[in-house]
């Protein structure tokens, strides 16, 4: 069996312990040194400021007054008669020293304003004797406005009176010189049939033309045509055959002439140029 040294063995568990207790107060110096170090330099705690809240400014206005109502007081404390006697009705109805001192003052107040009225009259200067009397009396103001509207609807008649007088004279004139007009129309046409049926130059003409304005078999519609032909200056004649009636003009010349003649007739009839 070998054999132990046990004086070496405590000396090597005597050196481990003091390696262990070194260690410790190593760990614990730097941690101690760290905590140190981190306190230095930590930021400084922010100490917050008490804030004094600003109060708004209070309302100087005057409380509302408390409304009084006196006739209320006045109701309350008012006794009703109820009896007949005329003394004590007439105590009752007495007003009393407020409401009196009340209706003097107004009493005051309207003799002060109806002086204060009639000093402002006084002081306006006088008017007219014409406005003053228009001013004063209503009925000549109202006389005057019923002549003046008489005398606008007279002037309104007049008026209406003259433009009608103006319009029947225009009329009248146009009348005139419509029937000039057609005065002086018949009197060409006239001169025109004359010329075209005078008798005498007849024989001197070559080559006679005249008018046919119709060809009836009904006599009665001949002698029909020949009236109107001879209304509108036209010497027109009617020459009768065994079936026909014809309304025949002319001769009325050459053949500008029978042409002008037929177009005085159209107004009357369609005619037709024929030799004659």
């Amino acid at each position: 069996m070998p054999t132990r040294d046990y004086a070496k063995s405590r000396k090597r568990k005597g050196k481990s312990t003091y390696l262990i207790l070194s260690l410790i107060l190593l760990f614990i110096g730097l941690s101690a040194a760290g905590l140190y170090f981190l306190k230095e330099k930590a930021p400084a705690p922010v100490i917050p400021t008490p804030t004094n809240a600003v109060q708004a400014p209070k309302s100087s206005l005057p409380s509302r007054p408390e409304e009084v109502y006196s006739y209320i007081r006045d109701l309350e404390t008012r006794e009703i008669p109820v009896g007949q006697d005329e003394k004590h009705l007439a105590q009752q109805a007495k007003l009393n020293e407020k409401q009196e001192k009340l209706l003097r003052e107004r009493k005051a107040l309207e003799e002060k304003r109806l002086a204060e009225q009639a000093a402002i009259n006084n002081q306006t200067p006088p008017k007219t004797e014409g406005s003053a009397t228009d001013s004063s009396s209503p009925a000549i103001n109202q006389s005057a406005e019923q002549e003046l509207a008489q005398q606008k609807a007279r002037e309104e008649e007049k008026r209406l009176a003259e433009e009608k007088r103006r319009k029947e004279q225009e009329r009248k004139k146009q009348q005139e010189l419509a029937a000039a007009k057609k005065k002086e129309e018949e009197k060409a046409k006239t001169k025109i049939v004359a010329k075209a049926g005078n008798p005498q130059e007849a024989p001197k003409q070559v080559g006679q033309f005249g008018l046919q304005c119709g060809a009836f078999k009904n006599k009665a519609q001949a002698e029909n045509m020949q009236a109107r032909l001879a209304m509108s200056g036209f010497n027109a004649r009617i020459n009768s055959s065994a079936d026909w009636n014809r309304v025949v003009v002319g001769p009325v010349g050459d053949r500008a002439a029978a042409s002008r003649a037929q177009t005085n007739a159209r107004s009357v009839a369609d005619c037709v140029i024929v030799g004659m």
